[in-house]
């Protein structure tokens, strides 16, 4: 059965020429005669049955249709490449691993880190696509994700990092200063942050320390930590987050901890792996690496809980 795609030589020639606007340059690039790139450009019009390119005074440019084409096939072509450099690399526990994580544990908790694992680990790239979705499966581009919720993901393996622990944090700038923070029945009266993928924390929090729920429910939403910390730093609010996430900003002072204990929730940052990655052998030595780093990370924010 004949196969409804064009050949790679043609679709890459076409690529080349959308890159660069010029068949000239192209053929620089590709290191092919200008006259094979345009054999490749027509075979590959008259496959489509459309044009792709027409003359713009002297040069040329994508028709309509040919950049619409273009822009469909660019990602697919730019994966192939990616792929491809991938394989090539991978020998013994060497290669890349693609990463998606929630952008706050990312910036905050993990890129710090990475220059340890880069040390201990030269031989493993770390390549970090999107961070996906709550409801997004595993995409086959991503070997692994980071991801934030209870540990409940489909079709993927998953084991805790960190995270769970959580504190309440504010800033000096915050209307009414610490004074009238020093209970916790106090802060309900104040603007309450909350992150609108952890509905469970204030009214844990709330359980821990004896206030009624109905009172914390009150208060803007944000998609990401980040948000709530900044928030929290501008005096806009009181903010409930993963201690993980703000230990600068406690131990320098920016931010403190106004009253009540941490509180533990039912959700926390996860490594998810599709199963059919579990094998990889750069894959392996960053879950080792990534876990340790979990598990000091927990010791720490307790240690600091009960000092």
């Amino acid at each position: 059965m004949k196969h409804q795609c064009p050949s790679l030589k043609e679709l890459l020639a076409f690529d080349a020429v959308a890159r660069q606007g010029s068949l000239t340059q192209a053929a620089n690039v590709l290191c092919l005669s200008v006259s094979a790139v345009s054999k490749q450009i027509a075979a590959l019009e008259s496959f489509l049955g459309v044009a792709l390119l027409c003359k713009d005074g002297r040069g040329i440019q994508l028709t309509t249709q040919g950049r619409v084409y273009w822009q469909k096939i660019a990602g697919s072509l730019r994966a192939i490449e990616t792929a491809t450099y991938e394989t090539r690399a991978s020998h013994g526990d060497a290669g890349m691993i693609t990463l998606a994580s929630v952008p706050t544990f990312l910036t905050r908790w993990l890129i710090p880190r990475l220059p340890e694992f880069r040390r201990r680990h030269p031989q493993v790239t770390l390549s970090f696509s999107r961070h996906l979705a709550p409801a997004e499966d595993m995409p086959a581009r991503v070997d692994a994700a980071i991801r934030y919720g209870s540990g409940n993901w489909q079709g993927v393996v998953t084991e805790y990092i960190a995270g769970r622990e959580f504190v309440l944090i504010a800033s000096d700038g915050l209307a009414g200063g610490r004074k009238g923070l020093r209970r916790p029945e106090a802060l309900p009266d104040r603007t309450l942050l909350h992150h609108e993928e952890a509905a469970n924390a204030w009214p844990q929090w709330a359980a821990r320390h004896g206030v009624a729920q109905a009172r914390v429910a009150a208060g803007p939403r944000f998609a990401q930590y980040s948000a709530i910390i900044q928030a929290a730093r501008s005096g806009l609010g009181i903010g409930l987050v993963p201690r993980i996430l703000v230990e600068d900003e406690l131990a320098g002072g920016d931010l403190y901890s106004p009253c009540g204990a941490s509180v533990v929730v039912d959700q926390g940052h996860y490594l998810c792996v599709r199963p059919d990655r579990l094998d990889l052998p750069a894959f392996g030595v960053f879950r080792e690496w990534l876990l340790e780093q979990g598990a000091l990370s927990r010791e720490a924010t307790g240690s600091s809980a009960r000092a």
